[in-house]
Order: C-alpha cells, then structure tokens, then sequence
C-alpha cells in the first residue's frame, strides 16, 4: 500500500508591520529614481492618512477625492525636493494639511460672494441615526466659525489625535503658535457650541470644555 501523501502544512501567518523609515526612505529613492511603479506605492502605503487628514479637517463633500488627488499631485511635484527620506510621514501629512488650508480659505471667499451659503456643510457619512446626523453636522457649522489656521490645529489636535509638535510640523509654524491657536480655538469652540444645547451638554459631560 502506497503511503499516505502528508498533510498540508497550515499557511503562515503573515505579520503586517507599519511601513519603517527605511521602507519610506527607499520608497522616496524610487520616487526620485523615477520608478513607474512607485506613485502607486505611496498611494498605497499614505493614501488612508491623507484622506483621513482631509476628512477630519474638512468634514468630506463631493470634492473630497479631488482634494486628496490634489494632494498627490502636489507631493509627486514635490518629491525631488524631499531630503530627508525618512520623514515621508509628516512630510505628506504637511501637504495635506496645506491642501485642507487652501480649500477653508475658498470656501470662505465663497461665502463672501454669496456663491455658497452656511448652509451647504459636507455631507455626513457613516451613520445611520438622523440625530448624531445632526449633531455632526452642528459640530462643522461651528467648525466653520473658527479662523483657518486655528480651525487646523484644532482638528488636527483633537479630532485627528496628533501631538502638539507633529500639529506645529504641519501647521509650519512653532510649538508657541500653536499652543496660542489651539488656545483660541478651543475658546471659540466652546463659546459657539453653547448656543446648541445638544452639543453644550456632550461638552459638559466630557468634561474637558464644561462652560465655567
């Protein structure tokens, strides 16, 4: 009798492991190089940070996508100029802040003509309850009060979770900047979202913007 054929070993399992500086830093080499393969490779390993930015800073819409290819093309363009490779990380995340910085700045010259009104705010995606609807909704309007630059550091520090040096390196400005934003931001904030009781009263269960 012909022996049994083995049995098959159970596949591996493989490890995923964040890309490391020196993943980035041959990522960039092949950038610079030219490679044809390697735009598709920074989509691929920085394409959810980017939207991730743009989403929180901006709230979405119907030119979400072109504002994250936008920020692409501006960091193709770019690349040449990239000397420190293993800084691929906040270097895409400061392109994309800059992208999210110019289009806050149109929708306000918008504004201004009259050719939006306050009430055209980016569609909010991802749930399914009318009331956190609205909630989200009365969160960006009140966004959308704040100053540019103190709108940015504000998202970028407490909706997007960033550190206060990794917000200053995107916002390309100083630690004491953006200390000085967040405070005012966080002063506006607050202020704005008290004149919604809904959105007063998450504030005060949070505890950190309870009103005085």
């Amino acid at each position: 009798m012909a022996p049994a054929p083995p049995k098959p070993r159970p596949p591996a399992l493989a490890l995923v492991r964040p890309p490391s500086d020196d993943d980035d830093a041959r990522l960039v080499e092949a950038l610079q190089r030219g490679d044809r393969d390697a735009p598709g490779r920074l989509f691929d390993r920085y394409g959810a940070l980017v939207n991730r930015v743009l989403l929180r800073v901006l709230g979405g819409g119907a030119d979400h996508d072109d504002r994250v290819q936008e920020a692409f093309i501006l960091a193709l363009r770019a690349v040449p100029t990239l000397r420190d490779a293993g800084a691929l990380k906040p270097w895409i995340t400061t392109i994309a802040v800059r992208v999210a910085r110019a289009e806050l700045r149109r929708r306000r010259v918008r504004r201004f003509l009259h050719l939006t009104t306050p009430e055209e705010l980016p569609d909010v995606a991802g749930d399914d309850d009318p009331a956190a609807r609205d909630l989200l909704r009365e969160t960006w309007r009140v966004l959308d009060t704040l100053p540019v630059d103190e709108r940015l550091a504000f998202t970028l520090r407490y909706v997007h979770g960033e550190e206060l040096a990794d917000v200053a390196a995107a916002c390309g400005c100083s630690l004491a900047t953006v200390k000085r934003w967040l405070a005012r931001a966080e002063q506006r904030f607050v202020a704005q979202c008290q004149t919604h009781p809904e959105l007063a009263r998450r504030l005060a269960q949070g505890g950190r913007w309870s009103p005085p």
